[in-house]
C-alpha cells in the first residue's frame, strides 16, 4: 500500500527533528544534522544560512529534483517551514497532494475557472494551516537558493494572516465564542500572540484544573504591578482590541473551569438576551457582553478579570479561585455521568419491566442513530409496549416496526419550524402523562439542547416510562456534538440531569440500567447493527470533554504518523514560462464589512491619523470632474460605510510602483490617478459575483468593433472607456449583461491610501454613501478605504501580492511613519488649504467617557446577589441630573435566595433553540475636539461615575440621609396639621 502525503511528510519531519539517520537517502544529510530543527527562531537563520551556503555553490532547484535524495531534501526543508508556522501559532495542519488540492478547491469553489490548480512543481505540495489558511512552501525555495533572505518576511506576513484568521467572531453565537477562545488553549498553552499579555500567560497550563484559576491569578497580578492599572485606566483600556480578547478569553476560560468543578449544567448568553429579559437595569459593558447561565442565576467570569487589575467591584471577587469556590459552594451541581463499559454486565436486582423498559430505548435510539449515520435528521419519536396476547403479564418483545415518528399532519418535516417541533414534543409528553392507550412501558426519544458543564450541545433526551409498580420516570441525555472545524461527530456517555429526590432510584440503579441500554443499543437488529456500530466506533468517546478527539479522529493522528521506510512523493515537473499563481488564495468572506464603524475610526483618529486620512488636492485634480469626490470625502468619512469593490480598468501607472518623488513629495501637482470601480451599494455581494460581473462587461465590450453594434447600455460604457477624460458616478450596470443592483463609478485613488501605492489586486474595499442607490448620481462619489483602517491579514496579503511580482512589496508604512516621526508631514498654509476633510484641532488632551461609557460600568458589586444592581439615570446635553445608583446589598446573602424573575424568559429548555446572538462591547470614546457643552457633560458623566464605582458603606449613607429627610418632612406635616385642627 502507498504511503500517504501525511506520512510520508512526518516522516520526513520526524528524521529532521531527532537527527536519526533515516532509512531512505536525504541530500546532503550530513549538513542537515547540524541544524537543530526544533521549531525556534535559531532554527530558521541557520536554514536561511543553509540555503545561502547552496546560493553560492550556484545549486538550483533542477539540480536537487534530479535524484530522489534531492526530491526528498527539496520535499522536507518545505514542510519544516509550513510546520514552524503551524507549530508557533498553535494551529493545526493537514497536507495535500496535487490530486487531493485540486479536489479540495473543487468542493470549495463554485466556479470552475477560479478551482483549477496549476499542474506545476510549486503546486506539488499544499499545506493547509488552521481551517483557512493554504500554504504552498515550495514557491520560497527558487528566492532562498538565490540567496535571496526572504524566510523572514514570509513567517511574519503568513503568521500574521494566521493570527487574524483565527480571531474570533463575535457576531456568532455565544457559545461558538466561548468555543472559538477556548480552542485557542485545547492544546493547554496560549500560542496566539495577537492576545495582549500572551507573554504573562506563557506559564499557565490551561488544564481546567482549580491549580490553572491560582496560576491565571498570579499572570493578573503580574500584569497589574507592571502597568499600574486603576480605575481612571478602564476605559483607555477597552479601547484596545487585542486586550478585550484577552478579557473574553480569560473570562470564558474561568467561566468553564468553574462551573466543571461545581458540576453545574451552563450556558452562555450574549448581552442582548439578558437586556431582552431584564431590560435597563441590565448595563451595557464588556463585562456583561457574554453571561454565564445557570439554573436561577447568572454569572459575570469575564468581571473577575477586570476587577482584577482595575478594582471595579469592592465586593465582588477578585480572584479566579474565589469565584470558582463560591460557585461550588452556591451553584454546585448534580450531573451524574454514566460511560459505556464494553462487557461488563448490570449486577443490582432490577424489576423485570424496567429491564425490558431499558432494552426497548436502547433499540430506539439504535434507530435514531442509524438515521444520524445516513446524514438524516432525528425526528421526535416514540415506542410503546403492552401485554403479550398470549400470556396476559409478559410484554410483547421490542418490534422496530412499532416505532411512531411524531410529526405534525399538515406539516412537511423539511419545513417543519421550532414551534412545530414543540408542538410535537408537547403531544409526546401527554402522552406520557396520560397513557391513552394503557401501555405498560413507553420510551420517547427527540433531538434537543443539553446544558452541560463544559458547554451547551445538542442531544437526544430518551424518556422511559413504566406504569406496572415499581413504576419508573426516568430522563436520560446521550449528548452529542456535530462534525466542525476542529473534529468529527462526537457521542458522549449518558447522562442525567435528575436527582435522587426526582427519581426515587438509587444511581447503582439507574447505572444498571443504563448497562442495559448500551447492551440494547449495540445489539440492534442486523439490518440496523453494522451501521449503528461502526457510527458507536468512530464517535463515542468516554468523557465529557469539548476537546478530546473522537476514536475516528485519533485513528487518522495515528495513521498520518506512522513511519515509512521509503521516500516515494510525486513531484510534478517545474515548468517555463509558468505564470505564478498566488501562494495563499484569500479568503474575501471572513472580512464582514457591514460590522466596520468607520466612523468611530475616523472620530478616534490621532493627529498623525487625521493627516493621514487627508487627500492633498492638485491643480489637474480641481480641473477635474472628480474634484467633487474630494467635496464629498467629508459626508464619506462621517456617513459612509464600507463595501468590497471590483477595479474594472484603471490607468496603468496606478499598477506599477510609485516613483520615489511620489513617495518623498506627496504633496505636489502629480498626475491624477483613477479607476472604474464595480460594487454593491448593499454590501451583500460576494466578491466572486462582483469579479465574474465585471469580467463580463470587459468581455462584452471587448467583443464589439463598433459602439453602434452593442445595446445601448454596453455601448455608452464603451464610448466611456474609450474617453479617459470621462468620468461616470453611479452608472447602473448594464442591464443586457445581467439584471443586478450594482453600480460602476469612476474613483479618484490617493495613492498614499493603498499598501504600497499601487493597485496590487483588483479587489479593494471602498467606501460608500449609506443611501447609494439607483438614480441618485448625486451620491455616486467612493474613494478608497485608506489601507490604515483596512483588515490585517488583507493588508499584509496586499504586499505579498506586490511581493510575487516585483520581488518587492514597496510597502508605504515605514515611510509614513518615518514622515511622521520626523515632522515631515508638516505642510505650510497653502498646502494645508489644499488637504481635504478639515478636521477641528483637539481642545483638550485627555479624553472624557462618553454618557454611554460610564452608565455602562454599573456592574454587580456583589456576586451573592448578582441581579441587586440598578442605575437609574437621568440627563440631557443641556443638564446633568445625577442620580447614584440604588445598590441593594445584603451581606450573606445566597443566590439560592434571589427570585428567579429572569428565569421564565432565558432559561434553558431542551425545545428552545438559540436565539441570534449580538456581541457588543464598550462603546467607543468620542474625541476631544468636541463642543465646550458636550465636554462639560462628558465631565459630569466621569464624577458620576465614580459615584457608582462608591462602596457600600457611600450608599447606606445616603439611605440613611433621605430616611432623616423623610422623617423632618412627617414631622412638619403634623405639625401643621395640629395647626389646622386648633
Amino acid at each position: 500500500m502507498k504511503p500517504t502525503t501525511a506520512q510520508q511528510i512526518n516522516t520526513l519531519l520526524y528524521y529532521l527533528q531527532t537527527k536519526q539517520t533515516p532509512p531512505f537517502e536525504i541530500l546532503f544529510w550530513e549538513n542537515l544534522q547540524k541544524i537543530d530543527f526544533d521549531y525556534s527562531a535559531n532554527s530558521l537563520q541557520q536554514l536561511s544560512r543553509f540555503f545561502a551556503a547552496m546560493a553560492k555553490r550556484h545549486i538550483q532547484l533542477p539540480q536537487l529534483l534530479a535524484n530522489q535524495s534531492g526530491q526528498a531534501l527539496v520535499v522536507a526543508l518545505a514542510a519544516y517551514i509550513a510546520d514552524y508556522l503551524a507549530k508557533t501559532t498553535g494551529q493545526p495542519i493537514a497536507w495535500y497532494d496535487y490530486d487531493r488540492m485540486s479536489a479540495q478547491l473543487a468542493r470549495q469553489n463554485k466556479y470552475p475557472t477560479q478551482s483549477q490548480l496549476p499542474a506545476d512543481f510549486y503546486a506539488s505540495l499544499t499545506a493547509r494551516i488552521g481551517h483557512k489558511v493554504y500554504c504552498q512552501p515550495l514557491k520560497l525555495l527558487p528566492d532562498l537558493l538565490q540567496g535571496k533572505d526572504v524566510l523572514p518576511q514570509f513567517i511574519a506576513q503568513m503568521t500574521q494572516t494566521l493570527y487574524q484568521q483565527s480571531q474570533v467572531n463575535l457576531l456568532q453565537s455565544p457559545e461558538a465564542v466561548c468555543q472559538g477562545y477556548l480552542a485557542k488553549v485545547k492544546t493547554g498553552k496560549l500560542q496566539d500572540a495577537a492576545i495582549a499579555f500572551s507573554t504573562y500567560l506563557a506559564a499557565v497550563n490551561f488544564d481546567y484544573s482549580r491549580d490553572s484559576l491560582v496560576q491565571i491569578d498570579e499572570a493578573l497580578s503580574a500584569i497589574q504591578q507592571a502597568f499600574g492599572f486603576t480605575q481612571a485606566d478602564y476605559l483607555d483600556f477597552l479601547q484596545d482590541a487585542s486586550r478585550q480578547a484577552f478579557c473574553y478569553l480569560l473570562g470564558f476560560y474561568i467561566g468553564v473551569t468553574s462551573s466543571r468543578l461545581a458540576n453545574a449544567p451552563v450556558r452562555w448568553v450574549s448581552f442582548a438576551q439578558m437586556y431582552d429579559s431584564l431590560g435597563e437595569t441590565f448595563a451595557e459593558c464588556l463585562e456583561h457582553s457574554f453571561v454565564l447561565l445557570f439554573e436561577d442565576c447568572y454569572r459575570t467570569p469575564v468581571l473577575v478579570v477586570t476587577n482584577r487589575l482595575f478594582g471595579l467591584a469592592r465586593n465582588f471577587p477578585t480572584t479566579a479561585a474565589e469565584f470558582a469556590d463560591i460557585l461550588q459552594r452556591q451553584n454546585a451541581g448534580h450531573i451524574a455521568v454514566y460511560p459505556y463499559q464494553d462487557a461488563v454486565s448490570a449486577t443490582a436486582d432490577l424489576p423485570a419491566p424496567w429491564t425490558s423498559a431499558m432494552q426497548a430505548a436502547g433499540a430506539l435510539v439504535a434507530s435514531v442513530l442509524s438515521r444520524l449515520s445516513q446524514g438524516e435528521p432525528i425526528l421526535p419519536c416514540v415506542y410503546q409496549a403492552h401485554s403479550s396476547d398470549n400470556t396476559g403479564d409478559e410484554l410483547t418483545a421490542f418490534n422496530p416496526s412499532n416505532i411512531a415518528l411524531l410529526s405534525p399532519s399538515d406539516t412537511d418535516l423539511d419545513t417543519a419550524t421550532d414551534t412545530d417541533t414543540d408542538t410535537v414534543i408537547d403531544s409526546l409528553y401527554q402522552t406520557l402523562h396520560q397513557n391513552p392507550q394503557l401501555a405498560r412501558i413507553i420510551v420517547g426519544c427527540f433531538d434537543s439542547y443539553t446544558n452541560l458543564p463544559m458547554r451547551r450541545t445538542e442531544g437526544i433526551v430518551i424518556e422511559i416510562w413504566v406504569y406496572d409498580n415499581p413504576r419508573l420516570q426516568l430522563q436520560l441525555v446521550l449528548p452529542y456534538q456535530p462534525a466542525n472545524d476542529w473534529h468529527s461527530l462526537k457521542i458522549y456517555p449518558l447522562v442525567s440531569h435528575q436527582n435522587g429526590a426526582q427519581t426515587a432510584i438509587t444511581s447503582e440503579q439507574v447505572a444498571a440500567l443504563t448497562t442495559h441500554f448500551y447492551q440494547a443499543l449495540l445489539s440492534t437488529p442486523p439490518t440496523q447493527n453494522t451501521a449503528v456500530k461502526t457510527l458507536w466506533q468512530d464517535a463515542y468517546v468516554n468523557q465529557l470533554d469539548s476537546w478530546v478527539l473522537p476514536p475516528k479522529d485519533q485513528r487518522i493522528q495515528q495513521q498520518n504518523a506512522q513511519l515509512v521506510t521509503h521516500f516515494d512523493f510525486a513531484l510534478l515537473p517545474i515548468l517555463d514560462n509558468q505564470p505564478t499563481v498566488n501562494m495563499a488564495a484569500f479568503d474575501y468572506t471572513s472580512i464582514d464589512w457591514r460590522g466596520f464603524d468607520l466612523a468611530k475610526h475616523i472620530l478616534q483618529a490621532s493627529h498623525h491619523e487625521q493627516s493621514y486620512l487627508q487627500v492633498y488636492v492638485s491643480d489637474n485634480l480641481i480641473k477635474d470632474e472628480l474634484y467633487r469626490q474630494v467635496e464629498a470625502t467629508e459626508n464619506l468619512y462621517r456617513y459612509g460605510k464600507v463595501v468590497w469593490g471590483v477595479v474594472i480598468k484603471s490607468d496603468v501607472a496606478l499598477t506599477q510602483p510609485m516613483s520615489e518623488e511620489e513617495r518623498d513629495t506627496p504633496f505636489t501637482n502629480h498626475r491624477i490617478s483613477c479607476a472604474d470601480i464595480l460594487f454593491d451599494p448593499s454590501g451583500q455581494a460576494r466578491v466572486e459575483d462582483l469579479q465574474a460581473k465585471a469580467s463580463q462587461l470587459m468581455d462584452a465590450i471587448g467583443t464589439v468593433n463598433q459602439p453602434t453594434n452593442a445595446a445601448p447600455d454596453v455601448a455608452f460604457y464603451q464610448l466611456h472607456c474609450q474617453d479617459h477624460t470621462s468620468r461616470v458616478f453611479n452608472l447602473a450596470y448594464p442591464a443586457s449583461i445581467a439584471a443586478t443592483n450594482y453600480r460602476i463609478t469612476t474613483s479618484w485613488i490617493w495613492r498614499r491610501h493603498l499598501p504600497n501605492g499601487m493597485l496590487s489586486n483588483s479587489i479593494v474595499p471602498i467606501i460608500i454613501h449609506t443611501n447609494a442607490y439607483q438614480n441618485k448620481a448625486e451620491q455616486g462619489e467612493i474613494m478608497v478605504l485608506p489601507s490604515q483602517l483596512w483588515d490585517k491579514a488583507y493588508y499584509h496579503y496586499w504586499l505579498s501580492l506586490a511581493y510575487e511580482q516585483f520581488g518587492q512589496d514597496y510597502d508605504l508604512l515605514p515611510y509614513i511613519h518615518w514622515q511622521q516621526k520626523y515632522a515631515q508631514d508638516s505642510t505650510d498654509a497653502a498646502t494645508q488649504k489644499r488637504l481635504w476633510p478639515k478636521f477641528k484641532p483637539n481642545r483638550a488632551s485627555n479624553r472624557a467617557p462618553s454618557r454611554q461609557q460610564s452608565s455602562a460600568i454599573v456592574l454587580s458589586d456583589k456576586l451573592e446577589n448578582p441581579m441587586s444592581a440598578t442605575a437609574k439615570q437621568q440627563g440631557s446635553m443641556q443638564q446633568a441630573t445625577i442620580q447614584q445608583a440604588t445598590i441593594q446589598q445584603t451581606t450573606g446573602q445566597k443566590l439560592a435566595d434571589v427570585k428567579p424573575t429572569l428565569q421564565p424568559s432565558i432559561e434553558s429548555t431542551p425545545q428552545a433553540a438559540q436565539t441570534s446572538q449580538t456581541s457588543l462591547t464598550s462603546k467607543a470614546m468620542p474625541p476631544s475636539a468636541l463642543s465646550n457643552e458636550l465636554t462639560q457633560q462628558l465631565m459630569n458623566d466621569k464624577l458620576r461615575l465614580q459615584t457608582q464605582l462608591s462602596t457600600k458603606d457611600t450608599a447606606k449613607d445616603k439611605k440613611l440621609l433621605v430616611i432623616a429627610l423623610g422623617g423632618v418632612l412627617i414631622l412638619i406635616i403634623l405639625v401643621i396639621l395640629v395647626k389646622i385642627m386648633r
